[in-house]
């Protein structure tokens, strides 16, 4: 419940214990549908003054007039009505508010007994501040302070005042008639607004012009991001246009007129593209252009691992579109890289460039396109500068690119690629240690497994000898001399392979040691 209607509740409740009556009784209904008896005590400058003991205290409360719905005496006389306004009763006097300002009660709703200045205008065009639908009273402030300042740069000697400098208004028709009468002759009323379902806001404008007592009304409308609104707002002079529509003007050449290329390709399908700007779309497709400039527009279809492509040029017309076809062929562009001094290392460009990153290649170098467009990679050479490269690749050509790198001077830097150098060679030879490591390792496993084969064959001519019935013949004597040469070269293949496999081991464990 608002604070003015709780505070006349709790005075209504005490009047009944009033030892003596300080006004005449009356019926009090509020616009919130409160009803009531209370002591009326008079109007003052749009106040109405009621009476009541709270807390066996006399109490005053001032609430302003238009909360009021009626105020009826006992003769059924409604007090607010112009015609009761002579038999209105005077306030209380000083003396007697002053005897109970300590329990005096007042709302936020409440008025001062000083009579309101009247409202003046210091020119006669006019801004009313933008309402506010979106909740966001910073950004209403800027596109209110950037208005004005449009408006001003105009010629137009503007004053701004809010809706609430005129509280006896709540829609524009009675502040433009209120204003005008106050000698307003050219009255601007904005707002913004949210668009449903949309990451977007709306501004409109309505400018109202009195010519000869009949007004002539100007409207206008942008649509702006509601992330970025200020900056969308002042992009291609869209807020300038706003408000010289607003004011009647011609802004169409301020506008941004378009031209349109159609571009269809045989066989459809293809990706295309402009000078210097990856993919643009599909083909068939309309590509929108903002001058006359001659256009470039390539266009390729990657399938299989093979590259067809094309291109044409065409100049365009403000306003209409020119319709162009593109017949695909069989191109196999590439990149070529080329630097001043050789020798340096190509880098992805995506990253910082760190011991463990691994370089595409060295120059010079050269390299198949199949996906044109803009290709970005970094060079770098011990003694020189980091070289950042960005080169648009078209379909149909070759590129070559030519750097002259630039030599280092700073010693800070001279040092980091000293550091970064000497770190890259051991990660280089730990990986050639772990890389050696592998023939031992399986040369080691190669003697093993002979070595088991001879312990296999050896094992079977014992068993066989095991079952001979003749142990000291010729024949016996000669499979045992095998069986011992089995077993002994079983042995040295063993040892062998096992002395090659924990060298192999040991080997690739230094070698993974240096690299991490």
């Amino acid at each position: 419940m608002k604070p003015t209607c709780i505070v006349l509740i709790l005075l209504l409740a005490q009047i009944l214990l009033a030892a003596e009556p300080q006004g005449p009784s009356v019926s009090v209904e509020l616009l919130s549908g409160t009803k009531q008896k209370a002591q009326f005590l008079g109007i003052v400058n749009d106040t109405v003054q009621l009476g009541g003991f709270i807390n066996n205290k006399f109490t005053v409360v001032r609430i302003a007039k238009d909360k009021f719905k009626s105020i009826v005496d006992s003769s059924g006389t409604d007090l607010l009505q112009p015609s009761s306004a002579d038999s209105i009763l005077p306030a209380p006097s000083d003396s007697s508010a002053t005897a109970n300002d300590s329990t005096q009660v007042q709302s936020d709703t409440l008025k001062t007994d000083e009579a309101p200045k009247p409202l003046e205008i210091s020119s006669s065009t006019v801004l009313v501040s933008f309402e506010d639908e979106i909740g966001d009273s910073t950004l209403v402030l800027q596109i209110n302070t950037l208005a004005a300042r449009f408006l001003l740069e105009s010629g137009e000697k503007i004053h701004i005042l809010k809706k609430k400098d005129i509280p006896d208004c709540s829609d524009n028709i009675c502040l433009q008639e209120k204003l005008s009468s106050l000698g307003a002759t050219t009255i601007y009323f904005g707002k913004i607004s949210p668009i449903q379902k949309r990451d977007s806001l709306k501004l409109q404008l309505v400018r109202v012009v009195y010519e000869e007592d009949l007004p002539t009304i100007y409207k206008s409308e942008l649509r702006i991001s509601r992330s970025k609104a200020v900056s969308d707002a002042l992009s291609k002079d869209q807020l300038r246009i706003f408000l010289l529509e607003a004011q009647g003007k011609d802004a169409s050449d301020l506008k941004e007129k378009k031209g349109y290329i159609y571009i269809e390709t045989d066989p459809e399908g293809a990706t295309l593209s402009r000078p210097e700007e990856n993919a643009l779309c599909k083909s068939p497709c309309t590509v929108p252009v903002t001058d006359t400039t001659a256009v470039t527009i390539h266009a390729y279809w990657n399938v299989d691992q093979h590259l067809w492509g094309g291109s044409t040029t065409m100049r365009p017309v403000m306003g209409d579109t020119v319709r162009a076809s593109i017949k695909l062929k069989r191109v196999n562009p590439e990149l070529r890289i080329i630097t001043t001094p050789t020798g340096a290392e190509i880098f992805s460009s995506k990253g910082e460039i760190t011991k463990r990153s691994k370089s595409i290649g060295s120059t010079p170098a050269r390299y198949p396109i199949l996906e044109p467009g803009l290709v970005q990679f970094k060079l770098r050479k011990f003694g020189f500068r980091d070289t950042l490269i960005a080169v648009y690749v078209p379909p149909v050509s070759d590129v070559t690119v030519n750097v002259d790198m630039e030599q280092e001077n700073r010693f800070a830097e001279i040092q980091n690629q000293q550091e970064w150098e000497k770190t890259r060679k051991k990660i280089r030879f730990g990986h050639t240690m772990m890389g050696v490591s592998i023939a031992p390792i399986i040369v080691g496993a190669l003697f093993t497994y002979l070595g088991q084969l001879d312990y296999e064959d050896a094992k079977d001519i014992k068993d066989e000898l095991n079952y001979s019935a003749t142990a000291g013949g010729e024949f016996y004597q000669k499979k045992v001399k095998e069986n011992k040469d089995l077993v002994h070269d079983g042995d040295q293949k063993t040892i062998i392979g096992l002395t090659l496999i924990g060298a192999g081991i040991l080997v690739l464990g230094v070698g993974f040691f240096i690299s991490f």
